[in-house]
């Protein structure tokens, strides 16, 4: 089968075709798109080799007779089930995980994947593929309300207005919360304008405007410390990106204010596809371009350029 393998530079090869194991299931990638993750991954991050690609939405071609002919989306944690974490029932935390494209298992830019039908969530009839297809980032969104008791009434900022800002930021929208995202740009705050979403310029935030809980989702460095600077004293900081480059961040403004520091990832799938289900918000405004996936490598090239927003890949 083709496939897209990262190996200190991208290529399109040809590679074995996955057999799947016991209490796998094969699934046809119908849709994949490119995330923030795979492009942090060509430049070092996780020290990943493989094939890439970790948001998919495709059909079942083998598997158990309610799920075969299915189109199905996928959580990324492939765990053990029999460490700590997995008997705590944290198996996203398993200590011999693989993690789809990402680390210890090959990713979905390719033909097929063969994936644990556990990880494995049927696509709600009426949900287009290309709004299926951001059920995995969606899902990291609604985890910021697993990981934190966030209340309604609670000011919220939000700090990067890209792919997944919007996504984090139409998801407090849809709990009711008093909040704001922002960013540098004037372009991508009138963007996240048009989506409906609460949105001002970074340079229009004033020095004593402080909320009870700070997101960051910018991937730089600059966001941390930008989100702490608005941070009321014991309130909430969420980081929600994993960059290639190590951070350095100010431990002393955490213990003296008394921060509360969450690292946020991978999400419960079941309410993105009841967003998604329901029509409460559709996130295909957030596709820039699809590319069929032999131009994959342009598809790359087109994802990393500055301010770009969601590349999808059509496998058909």
């Amino acid at each position: 089968m083709k496939a897209l393998v990262y190996d200190g530079c991208l290529k399109i090869s040809e590679i074995e075709k996955p057999s799947p194991e016991e209490g796998q299931a094969l699934v046809k990638i119908l849709y994949s798109s490119i995330c923030n993750t795979d492009l942090e991954i060509i430049k070092g991050y996780m020290g990943f080799k493989g094939v890439l690609g970790h948001e998919f939405a495709g059909e079942v071609v083998i598997g158990t007779d309610g799920l075969c002919g299915k189109k199905v989306v996928g959580e990324i944690n492939c765990a053990c089930g029999k460490c700590q974490m997995c008997r705590l029932n944290e198996p996203k935390h398993c200590f011999g995980r693989g993690v789809v494209g990402i680390y210890n298992y090959q990713g979905v830019f390719a033909d097929y994947i063969a994936l644990p039908e556990k990880n494995l969530h049927i696509i709600p009839e009426g949900v287009e593929l290309k709004n299926a297809v951001f059920t995995e980032p969606l899902a990291a969104a609604y985890e910021i309300f697993e990981s934190a008791a966030i209340k309604p009434s609670e000011k919220v900022f939000i700090f990067g207005a890209g792919k997944l800002g919007h996504l984090i930021s139409q998801v407090f929208k849809l709990y009711g919360c008093d909040y704001t995202v922002f960013s540098r740009g004037a372009e991508k705050v009138d963007f996240a304008r048009a989506g409906g979403l609460n949105a001002r310029r970074l340079s229009e935030l004033k020095p004593d405007e402080k909320a009870a809980v700070c997101v960051d989702c910018t991937g730089s460095e600059t966001g941390i410390e930008t989100a702490m600077d608005h941070l009321l004293p014991r309130g909430t900081l969420v980081l929600k990106t994993t960059v290639a480059e190590p951070k350095k961040i100010d431990l002393n403004r955490i213990v003296i204010n008394e921060y509360r520091v969450i690292g946020s990832r991978c999400g419960p799938f079941g309410p993105a596809l009841r967003t998604l289900a329901q029509g409460s918000f559709l996130p295909e405004y957030l596709i820039a371009k699809i590319f069929d996936f032999q131009d994959i490598i342009k598809a790359f090239e087109y994802a990393s350029a500055p301010g770009a927003f969601k590349v999808l890949i059509k496998h058909f």
